[in-house]
């Protein structure tokens, strides 16, 4: 009879009905659980503390359950090699991370059973260490002070190694004083730096005999010097 439904197909299609009912429910309860699980372990109140030193760090948080938790971490977020973890499940997380260098950047993620990882929205957690900055050597030379020299210098007056007497006052410049046998400028420039004497001249005068020869010369008064010097 057209029109009329059978009662195989209505129990098909209460049995995809309840399916259906039955699939919903499932989800939303593993997904109740989920979020559960996932609400229990997410880190609240993280911060990060670096040591003075820059050699360590210390991340603490807190969670809803009492879970034993992981940090893996390093200088690049797409390959975070080292690990610390908690010693035991707590709901106060405090995890050290050693082997840290001085002035450098930092990148982690907290790891809960191998199944929840809390990432930052895959841009990872991250802090920088401490420590003292390299002192930034100046490359300018700097200039030296030049003291200047006054130009004008007084100079000393340098004392003769040799003293003459000035015997101008008694040379004249008609004896011959260096006893060349002829009277010239040389005699008296002789007599008055003191190269001889007026006194030698006095004594011996021209027309005297001193070389016991009958004939009177220049010779003679040489003579006549020159035993005066002896």
């Amino acid at each position: 009879m057209k029109g009329k439904v059978s009662l195989k197909t209505v129990i098909i299609f209460a049995i995809l009905i309840l399916v259906i009912i039955l699939s919903v429910l499932g989800l939303n309860v593993a997904k109740t659980f989920m979020s559960g699980a996932i609400a229990g372990y997410e880190p609240q109140n993280l911060t990060n503390v670096p040591s003075e030193d820059g050699k360590t760090a210390t991340i603490s948080w807190i969670t809803d359950k009492s879970i034993k938790a992981s940090i893996f971490y390093g200088t690049n977020m797409a390959s975070l090699l080292l690990m610390a973890e908690d010693v035991e499940p707590t709901i106060n997380h405090n995890i050290l991370l050693t082997n840290l260098r001085s002035n450098t950047s930092y990148y982690y993620k907290i790891v809960v059973d191998s199944d929840n990882v809390f990432d930052n929205g895959g841009m990872m957690y991250s802090f920088k260490t401490k420590g003292e900055v390299s002192e930034v050597v100046s490359s300018e030379t700097p200039v030296p002070t030049v003291a200047l020299i006054n130009p004008v210098t007084t100079l000393a007056p340098v004392a003769s190694s040799s003293t003459t007497t000035n015997n101008t006052s008694t040379c004249d410049k008609t004896t011959d004083y260096n006893k060349d046998g002829v009277v010239n400028s040389i005699d008296y420039i002789s007599c008055s730096k003191g190269t001889v004497t007026p006194s030698n001249v006095d004594k011996c005068q021209i027309g005297g005999t001193y070389n016991n020869l009958p004939i009177t010369n220049s010779m003679d008064r040489i003579k006549c010097l020159q035993d005066s010097k002896l």
